[in-house]
């Protein structure tokens, strides 16, 4: 179970700040889901009619926090060393490799976002249950 504190509400949603843990101090990739020395802000659905200064307890099952680190760190590796691969294939030099793996690149992070907006739709990668705390 994570913690949060509602910073915001508006038009059906919630918006959170996760409490940093000893974990996120060590990690290597804050920026990722820091804004600065802060948590970036997440929106969740507000169900169960969260205010502006509530704490929460959110619970995401461990397949989706995978789930989403593979989105976020391997697919757009992935797709460098495809890319590399495949300008290095239709031109063998080095210069075209790069190239290649850098529209590889791009197109991996143009999927994550496409993947992003497909799967707000669907209740995959949000919270299995949310409690107010206090």
């Amino acid at each position: 179970m994570d913690n949060a504190t509602v910073k915001k509400v508006e038009s059906g949603y919630a918006f959170i700040e996760m409490e940093i843990t000893s974990g996120c101090r060590d990690c290597e990739n804050r920026a990722v889901c820091m804004a600065g020395d802060k948590p970036a802000l997440t929106r969740i659905e507000n169900k169960i009619g969260l205010t502006e200064g509530d704490r929460i307890e959110l619970d995401i099952p461990p397949k989706e926090k995978i789930t989403a680190g593979f989105l976020l760190f391997i697919l757009p590796l992935l797709f460098l060393i495809a890319g590399y691969y495949i300008g290095y294939m239709i031109k063998p030099e080095e210069t075209a490799g790069i190239i290649g793996g850098i529209i590889g690149l791009a197109i991996g992070l143009s999927d994550i976002i496409l993947l992003q907006k497909l799967l707000k739709k669907t209740s995959y990668l949000k919270p299995r249950s949310v409690r107010k705390i206090s």
